[in-house]
């Protein structure tokens, strides 16, 4: 491509996604809504219909393959960091009575909540590929994702990462989302996307990149080789594919075998840097591509399918990750917390979806629907936790003092 199309494309869409990204972190939302929403507003929602012509001179086909391959790069190296999250400090720290009760609230009400409603639909909005099964399984996982990533930044703005609630809702998360990719994996070999020898196939190329890893155990003096560890997972996931699973739990269980056999110092800059190139410069590619292939204007809306599905999925993980944080001793103004951060589903469920809609599990409504339930959860959580602070703060029953006073070493949040 001589003409440049492909650089002032890129530099639009990470302009765009960078200023919407900055005007939700002052709002005091995460950024990845905004940065989604502008790619949807990139695509046929908006840019093509107002202006066609500007759509297809900066989005033509000539120019979206190139950024497609950006987004998939984005993607692998997201699912890395995410494996990486799985196998960190967190997610050992689960065998505390309170992560225990919210990592198993989090992942069972959800999952069984979507296996009931996957049957009520009874194929309406099923995919090409689709079994009962399959829809049951799929639904549970989209319904029961919490974005790890997501939380942890919302944690971090929030002041929150050193209190019980921080604690419980990061090692809960990750416990969920491993459930969670399994569950998706059991429902692509549930709709015959996957079989038995390409399972083998991939656990065979898992423990070999787990015996080269152990034979390094750990980062050099200068640090992380950042060329060599995106080889590594750029190998995992084209192994992935080719053997038929999707590429995005290639780069996953290496991301999680680099993270149990390299642990990396905290803050390393090399992995550090790699996660703030996906984020910020690849991710945004992705968000285009889903934007380009949804046409809101254009694409089926079921309003009553998408208010079901959000109420159950706000219920199932606010009030069901709340309870189980008090069944397992949290003090109330923690497990207030603990309910309004679970329900956080962000850029991981977007994936979930993507990938469910691309394996034809799903139709386009209930891609929308889901879109809309990611997007709302997260945007949620901000406010969720404001409440949660109120709540706190008020006395309880026959107590005649607040509660919210009962937590010392929950911080105040900072805004």
């Amino acid at each position: 491509m001589t003409d440049g199309r492909f650089l002032l494309a890129l530099a639009c869409l990470l302009l765009l996604t960078r200023t919407a990204g900055r005007l939700a972190r002052r709002a005091g939302q995460p950024p990845v809504i905004a940065e989604l929403a502008a790619g949807l507003l990139l695509g046929p929602s908006l840019l093509g219909a107002v202006a066609p012509a500007a759509h297809r001179f900066l989005f033509g086909p000539d120019v979206l393959p190139a950024l497609g391959a950006l987004a998939e790069l984005g993607l692998v190296l997201y699912a890395f960091g995410i494996g990486r999250h799985l196998a960190g400090p967190a997610a050992a720290r689960a065998a505390a009575p309170a992560v225990t009760a919210v990592s198993a609230a989090s992942v069972l009400l959800p999952m069984a909540a979507g296996a009931v409603l996957a049957l009520a639909l009874d194929g309406a909005h099923a995919g090409p590929r689709a079994t009962p099964a399959a829809s049951a399984l799929f639904l549970g996982c989209a319904l029961s994702v919490t974005a790890l990533p997501v939380l942890a930044r919302i944690l971090d703005d929030e002041g929150l990462t050193a209190t019980p609630a921080g604690r419980t809702s990061l090692a809960a998360a990750a416990v969920g989302d491993a459930v969670a990719w399994c569950v998706l994996t059991a429902a692509l070999i549930a709709s015959g996307s996957l079989g038995a020898r390409h399972l083998a196939l991939t656990a065979t190329g898992l423990v070999a990149v787990a015996v080269l890893l152990r034979a390094r155990p750990g980062p050099t003096r200068r640090g992380t080789d950042l060329a060599l560890t995106v080889a590594g997972c750029a190998l995992a996931a084209a192994a992935s594919s080719a053997t038929g699973l999707h590429q995005l739990l290639g780069a996953l269980l290496f991301g999680f075998v680099y993270g149990r056999h390299r642990p990396a110092p905290a803050g390393e800059p090399a992995l550090k840097a790699l996660d703030t190139v996906a984020a910020t410069i690849l991710l945004p590619c992705f968000f285009l591509g889903f934007g380009q292939r949804l046409d809101l204007g254009a694409a089926p809306w079921d309003g009553p399918l998408t208010a079901v599905l959000l109420l159950v999925a706000v219920l199932t993980k606010t009030v069901g990750c709340a309870a189980a944080g008090a069944l397992g001793g949290l003090p109330r103004r923690e497990w207030l917390r603990v309910g309004a951060l679970m329900n956080s589903r962000g850029l991981t469920e977007i994936v979930v979806i993507s990938v469910g809609h691309e394996a034809g599990l799903i139709d386009r409504a209930l891609l929308i629907a889901l879109t809309v339930v990611a997007l709302a959860t997260t945007a949620m959580t901000a406010p969720a936790l404001r409440l949660a602070e109120r709540l706190a703060a008020r006395p309880q029953s026959g107590t005649g003092t607040g509660s919210g006073t009962a937590s010392t070493t929950g911080a105040t949040p900072r805004r």
